[in-house]
């Protein structure tokens, strides 16, 4: 539907403002201004139906899309409309008033008539949005391009945009966003309008690898590249980014194949599975001589996530190399298919000398990968390159669960049921050991093919392949895969072979890179890809802060950034200054009582007021500009705590008068200093208890009037350090105007006669600076219980603070007194958030909503950006709405509010619950833990209009512990580490894993959190258990909507069973789903236990401790160092049933098995109990807990003989294990006439002198076979169904008639 604007609607145009933005690169990147599309949801919608409505006129559609939401900030007004040009087919747009020339209407429906284009429109759109935004035009790498092409002189083939937000500039390519063609003919017709988010606010060093501005500043590069370059530049797509993708090895387009061979490598820091395509780059086919050119190039998985492609060329001549990408994360957005995502043109001097198709198998990897991981093998050797001169090859697969494996050999030439006589499998239970002996010299293929039997049945399925060289050494060295960086022992990092054009520095993108690496700490782990792109590129926080901080958005008016110069304004003249005179010789200071006389001044002292020099006038207010700037860094430690420790004492006495005062201050101890003069009267002044001040005299016009006057109101601080400045030699200047105290509220507007305060500016060295002796002592400590104890405490803040941060809070009337290179306005100063002092302590920045009223519309996300590599800094908030009220239908509104920190962005997510006003208040904290009793700090104040509450009303967050979500400082100072970035879990039908690596032996407890459900009712939806060094959080959600997952730990050996909120996650389930519960477990109860590594025990089949079947029997192995004595029991979880005689345990050598029948399908607790033989307790304790999820039952279990005690300690039953008996759950299932009359019994007994089976009785002695092992065939015919018992026994020497009981049967 239609929104016809106002009547009296006049947009906004963006060049009646001027702008002082010259165009560098930008202060933040993409990631830090968003990381989820999510964010825009509401502003993408709007914009995509705003595009499906046609409009009257231009007027009608900007307020349709922009006015109509009221978007304030630069950020969202760029989004509604690059979502709008992404959705809205341009071919056929229309206003049904027409167009006029020169008007709006006719730029937007030039692109139809082929006369206009996406970056003129952008423009235009952004111009009367009030955004700044200009057409760059240039060369791209467009649809036809290929690596090698070259572009002609000025003939420029595509045309962006950049955008200015919140004085930054940034990138966009609306067309490339939009188009992606579905033929090769760039026709129309053929257009499928999807949108790429890659091509908004999309990096500098990203986009030049497609788009190349002819005007080099507009690259916003910190090196900005010529033609040749840029042209030199491999051939990269959007889907190279979204996959982490970066180059190491070749930064060229096109690369030389020496002696026909060449080597590429790419990084990834997401996990990706690759493949490639390979043509005649002057035909385009991909055959030669009946064979894919891909099977002359061998792609395998290096080490630290690299894939190296090995190309052996058939023969001379040029060729493209095409990559392709397929992301395995399933994030939103990005497609799951192989998508080309980098293309290489190869120039090849001469045909390999060993070139020829490879062996013929499945994949075009080689070499172990994802699908060996998630089969739970671990692969030795990890590479896929193999060589041997003898012909023999040893494979290894080590299980971490139940797992098959079949392998095939392959050779072009031979025929594959040849082959199968070469290579065999060996199962060791724990270990898989491949074998092949290879007929002939040449080259192989071993094809690995895996079956998981929980889940396979009988399907095995490719998991990976070898490429194997049979050769004597000689050949081997010479061979082509001897190129890859792995084989010739390089890390990858040493594998550029390819000189890098020019200045332009492979992997930085035109990034200076001429900064020590220690300077800037590495980028969080999801972003491992900004080393390569961006080097170690300058932090911009690190820069002096007023680069760009304080500068509203979404108004009306022009933004306001300090720092930053105006060009069309003479700059006022800066003083000639020398370097600060450093003192390095402390005072000698003297320690005094309260009340204690002071030094009186001597008879020849007279005080000279500095404002009475003729022959000095007064120095003209400036910027400090680049020159050295005063400040506590410019004095010596020693002799700062000299000065400040003087001022206090002598604030402890009484003077005479004013004359002594300043004597005693200043001159006796001879401080020259300007700094240091400034320095000691600040710190007497912020000490002083000035309600005891008295002087012997005080006449009218007296300075000792003004310092008396503070007592009565009369004067103020500006007055008294303004005359103690003067009489010290200084000059000095009282700056009246507005501050925002304790009681301002963002958003208020300033009248005369209101919020008047008062500070200074002093003149240091040339410079003049800025104080605020007033609010530097506004703040007192301690109990008044005696005069000793009263103290104020001193905020340094205030002593010399940048004018760039002072002027968030102080307006001086006069605006030169700002001391800024442009000033602010009175309306600008009013629409600055409202920030303390300890938002500049730590180092804090905005990176949206750099406006004290923020106008919100659904979901509102609030960033800034901390400086993590100076200090550890914590976040807290609270939510109030405006008249104080800090709870809406008895909940809390903090509860609508989720703070996360990652990747040194702190955000601040809200989804208010009603239209309203809301006051934000964001708090800080140094988050060390030397700092355990430091409380947070307010560090800025925001006044929020919401304005739209979207339907349904939002819900609180799910309540959990802490309103910071994500991984908390508890994680860290565990040394825990996770690849989960964000605080937000995404399920698939219903179900999200959590992985956190773990350095030590830790102990953990999860508890999922809803608005819905209690604790109790969800505890059976999150299970956890460590295996090896990593925990797994196991969620599986009750239904659609949201959790909070709490994960707690402790170190066990040092914190016994305390634990401690180490992290909090949310869940979001979008799915309609219906999960069972899983079993409530108590927190520590699965996996090993306490004596498990004490008593050398290891898992050997299911290292995890959850096992899933799809069958009702499982055997589980462990190894022992030791002899031990075992027992199990299986309990079933739902009846807490016991099953004692559905587990057999069997030990032989230093590995026990468990053999486990499930009598029906469910949940099972499977708890293994033991003990050394040489511990002579007969308490068994328990050592690991599985739980078994049987979700079929495929065939008729029976009880377990029972086992005694003797048996369990190191006896081994080859068979017959059970015998099938009218006992137990499935005893109908037994046909008696049908079972065998006699039973092979074959055990080994260690020790055992003599073994006997009685059935009833009937005693049938087994022979020894060898060693400890026992056999005979036993008849028991007749024997079934009488419930007689068949018992096992043995005799372990001396009385030769004493037997003892190992086994029992009831038949």
């Amino acid at each position: 539907m239609q929104i016809k604007a106002p009547p009296n609607f006049v947009p906004d145009d963006s060049r009646a403002r001027q702008i002082h933005a010259p165009p560098v690169h930008a202060r933040y990147r993409k990631f830090d201004l968003y990381r989820n599309v999510q964010q825009f949801y509401y502003i993408d919608n709007h914009a995509i139906q705003v595009a499906q409505t046609e409009h009257d006129n231009f007027t009608d559609l900007i307020y349709h899309l922009v006015y109509s939401q009221n978007l304030q900030a630069d950020l969202d007004k760029c989004r509604v409309i690059f979502r709008w040009m992404t959705s809205k087919n341009m071919y056929t747009i229309n206003f049904r008033d027409g167009s006029k020339p020169n008007s709006p209407e006719e730029v937007l429906l030039s692109f139809k008539n082929k006369q206009g284009t996406y970056a003129r429109i952008f423009e235009t759109l952004c111009r009367f949005a009030g955004v700044h935004s200009i057409v760059l035009t240039g060369f791209a790498k467009g649809l036809d391009y290929r690596p090698g092409d070259k572009f002609k002189g000025n003939e420029y083939n595509h045309s962006w945009n950049a955008v200015l937000i919140d004085n930054n500039w940034y990138l966009v390519d609306s067309h490339w966003a939009t188009r992606y063609l579905v033929s090769e003919k760039n026709m129309p017709e053929n257009l499928v309008y999807e949108y790429d988010d890659f091509y908004f606010l999309t990096d500098p060093e990203q986009l030049i690898y497609s788009h190349w501005a002819h005007k080099k500043e507009w690259q916003l590069l910190h090196q900005p590249i010529a033609l040749a370059d840029f042209e030199n530049l491999p051939l990269v797509k959007s889907y190279f980014f979204k996959c982490g993708m970066f180059f190491i090895s070749h930064h060229n387009g096109v690369v030389d194949a020496q002696k026909g061979r060449l080597a590429l490598t790419l990084g990834f820091c997401k996990p990706t599975n690759f493949t490639y395509k390979i043509t005649f780059a002057d035909t385009g086919e991909e055959m030669y001589q009946g064979q894919k050119l891909k099977s002359y190039a061998l792609q395998h998985q290096g080490q630290n996530q690299t894939s190296t492609f090995v190309f052996r060329a058939p023969k001379a001549g040029q060729y493209y190399f095409t990559i392709f990408g397929q992301l395995l994360t399933g994030e939103l957005g990005v497609k799951n298919i192989f998508t080309a995502s980098a293309e290489y043109k190869v120039i090849v001097d001469k045909a390999s000398s060993d070139a020829g198709p490879l062996p013929a198998c499945s994949d075009s990897s080689w070499g172990p990968g994802v699908a060996v991981d998630q089969l739970g093998l671990v692969a030795n050797p990890p590479d896929g390159i193999i060589t041997t001169e003898d012909g023999t090859v040893n494979l290894e697969f080590a299980k971490t669960k139940p797992a098959y494996v079949l392998c095939k050999l392959r050779s072009n030439g031979d025929r594959d049921e040849d082959l199968e006589r070469y290579i065999a499998e060996i199962d060791e239970g724990d270990v898989i050991k491949v074998k092949a002996d290879l007929p002939k010299k040449g080259e192989y293929g071993i094809e690995v093919y895996g079956n998981d039997p929980a889940k396979d049945g009988d399907t095995y399925t490719h998991i990976c392949q070898y490429y194997v060289h049979f050769a004597p050494k000689s050949e081997q060295d010479a061979a082509f895969y001897n190129e890859s960086p792995e084989r010739r022992g390089l890390a990858p990092g040493q594998t550029a072979t390819a000189q890098h054009p020019g200045n332009y520095k492979g992997g930085s993108a035109g990034v200076d890179n001429g900064y020590e690496d220690e300077e800037f700490p590495p980028p969080p782990p999801e972003l491992l890809q900004q080393q390569y792109l961006y080097g170690t590129m300058p932090d911009s926080r690190q820069t002096a802060v007023h680069t760009n901080l304080a500068h509203p958005q979404g108004q009306a008016y022009g933004t306001y950034a300090p720092g930053v110069g105006q060009t069309d304004i003479a700059k006022p003249q800066k003083a000639q200054i020398t370097n600060i005179p450093i003192s390095t010789q402390p005072i000698e200071v003297e320690k005094r009582s309260v009340g204690q006389e002071g030094e009186a001044a001597p008879s020849s002292f007279k005080l000279q007021p500095k404002s009475g020099q003729e022959n000095e006038p007064t120095p003209a207010p400036a910027p400090a500009g680049t020159q050295q700037k005063p400040s506590l860094e410019a004095i010596d430690r020693n002799v700062l705590q000299s000065v400040d420790d003087h001022a206090i004492q002598v604030s402890k006495s009484e003077h005479n008068n004013f004359r002594d005062l300043v004597w005693d201050l200043i001159y006796s101890k001879n401080i020259t200093n300007e700094l240091e003069k400034v320095r000691v009267i600040f710190r007497w002044l912020a000490t002083k208890n000035l309600k005891e001040m008295n002087f012997d005299k005080v006449e009218k016009g007296s300075p000792e009037e003004v310092l008396m006057g503070l007592k009565t109101g009369q004067t103020t601080y500006a007055m008294v350090f303004d005359t103690m400045c003067n009489y010290a030699g200084l000059h000095s200047k009282i700056i009246p105007g507005y501050a925002k105290g304790a009681d301002y509220r963002p958003g208020q507007k300033f009248q005369p006669g209101t919020n008047q305060h008062s500070w200074n500016a002093v003149y240091i060295y040339g410079t003049w600076c800025l104080i605020d002796a007033h609010w530097a002592a506004r703040r007192i400590i301690g109990k008044q219980s005696t005069t000793e104890d009263f103290h104020y405490q001193l905020d340094e803040y205030f002593f010399l603070p940048d004018p760039h941060q002072l002027i968030y809070t102080h307006f001086p009337d006069e605006s030169q007194w700002q001391l800024l290179e442009r000033c602010a306005t009175l309306h600008e100063f009013e629409s600055m958030p409202h920030m303390k002092p300890q938002f500049f302590k730590y180092g804090l920045e905005f990176v949206t909503h750099r406006t004290g009223v923020i106008r919100s519309r659904g979901d509102l996300h609030i960033r800034l950006r901390y400086q993590a590599d100076k200090i550890a800094v914590a976040f807290n908030f609270t939510i109030q709405f405006e008249d104080g009220n800090e709870e809406y239908a008895g909940v809390k509104l903090n509860r609508y509010g989720l703070q996360e920190s990652s990747g040194r962005i702190a955000s601040f997510s809200l989804r208010l619950p009603v239209e309203g006003s809301y006051i934000l208040y964001i708090y800080a904290k140094e988050d060390t833990p030397e700092n355990k009793d430091n409380v947070y700090a307010q560090v800025c104040e925001y006044k929020i209009e919401q304005e739209v509450v979207p339907s349904p009303a939002p819900e609180p967050y799910p309540p959990c512990s802490y309103l910071n979500w994500g991984a908390g400082s508890a994680f860290y100072r565990y040394n825990l580490s996770t690849y989960q970035q964000t605080a937000t879990l995404n399920t698939r039908e219903g179900k999200v894993e959590l992985q956190i690596k773990v350095p030590c032996n830790m102990q953990f407890m999860a508890k999922l959190k809803s608005n819905k459900m209690s604790d109790t009712e969800l505890e059976g939806y999150v299970l956890h258990r460590t295996v090896g060094n990593t925990a797994y959080f196991n969620v599986s959600c009750p239904g659609r909507g949201e959790y909070g997952l709490e994960i707690y730990a402790n170190n066990p050996e040092k914190e016994g069973s305390t634990l401690y909120h180490v992290a909090q996650y949310l869940v979001l389930c979008h799915e309609d789903v219906k999960v069972e519960p899983l079993p409530t477990l108590p927190h520590g109860y699965l996996g090993k236990q306490q004596r498990f590594d004490e008593f050398g025990l290891s898992c050997v089949s299911h290292v995890d401790p959850v096992v899933h079947l799809d069958v009702n029997t499982v055997t589980i192995a462990m190894k022992t160092s030791a002899p031990m004595r075992v027992t199990a029991n299986l309990i079933a979880v739902e009846t807490d049933e016991e099953y004692p005689d559905f587990v057999f345990s069997n030990c032989l050598g230093n590995q026990i098995s468990f053999i486990v029948n499930m009598p029906a399908a469910g949940y099972y607790k499977l708890q293994i109990y033991a003990m050394p033989q040489a511990d002579p307790s007969q308490q068994l304790p328990g050592v690991f807990n599985y739980l078994i999820n049987c979700r079929a039952l495929t065939q008729a279990v029976f009880p377990f003989p029972k086992q005694y005690a003797q048996w369990k300690e190191g006896c081994f039953m080859y068979e017959p294990g059970l015998i099938p008996t009218n006992r137990g759950p499935h005893a109908a299932q037994a046909n008696l006439a049908s079972l065998p009359s006699q039973v092979n019994f074959r055990v080994s007994i260690p020790k055992a002198q003599a073994v006997a089976v009685v059935a009833g009785q009937n005693w049938t002695h087994l022979d020894r076979i060898q060693g400890d092992e026992w056999a005979k065939v036993v008849d028991v015919g007749g024997l079934y169904g009488q419930g007689v018992k068949v018992t096992l026994n043995a005799n372990f020497g001396g009385d030769k008639t004493s037997y003892s009981t190992l086994l029992e049967y009831m038949l």
